[in-house]
């Protein structure tokens, strides 16, 4: 039985409410696949890393820093006094740049060019906020240390930049429901966001 077929059912307001909420959630699963195939395939994201280290190197020079940078590897100090670290692959921001992808394609009854505008303008937010997250490891490094550093980096940043996938698109889906209150009605009742 399809999608079309189910909706045409005589459902409850709970039912239907419940009939959207999975549809979102099987399409974000569908929509992970491309993760599990990156992940799996080993797909070379060297591009994406050497532009990371080169964007970081760039601020942290512009803020003052002494920077050299050797590929994805940036040096930081002077050379009696000083610290590396490696732009890896996730480092990147990839992984948070395709699940707004994920999220926002996974909203039903949503038009395209709505979708198209939420990543146009939230994929950048999520580079800066990621380019952010490494300078603001590097800043911690210098003022502080590796101990606390690598703490900031592990949890923090991380859960950071998870929130700031989560805000774009709540904020996106908010902005998005003036025309499609359907879905917005279903997802904010589940996420209590009313």
């Amino acid at each position: 039985m399809s999608f079309k077929k189910l909706k045409k059912i005589e459902m409850t307001k709970g039912q239907k409410r419940l009939w959207g909420v999975l549809e979102f959630l099987i399409r974000l699963l569908i929509l992970s696949i491309p993760l599990y195939l990156i992940l799996v395939l080993a797909v070379d994201l060297s591009p994406i890393q050497h532009t990371v280290a080169s964007h970081s190197a760039y601020l942290l020079k512009a803020l003052g820093y002494n920077v050299f940078q050797d590929g994805y590897y940036i040096i930081v100090g002077t050379v009696q006094d000083n610290f590396y670290f490696m732009i890896n692959e996730d480092c990147t921001g990839w992984k948070s740049m395709l699940f707004l992808f994920a999220l926002i394609f996974a909203v039903p009854m949503i038009a395209m060019k709505k979708r198209l505008l939420g990543l146009v303008i939230g994929l950048p937010i999520i580079w800066v906020g990621n380019l952010m997250r490494v300078l603001g490891v590097v800043m911690v490094e210098a003022a502080w240390g590796l101990d606390f550093a690598l703490a900031l980096h592990d949890y923090g940043y991380r859960l950071g930049l998870v929130a700031l996938v989560l805000i774009i698109w709540v904020v996106w889906l908010k902005l998005s429901k003036k025309e499609e209150k359907n879905i917005w009605g279903r997802l904010t009742d589940l996420f209590h966001l009313r």
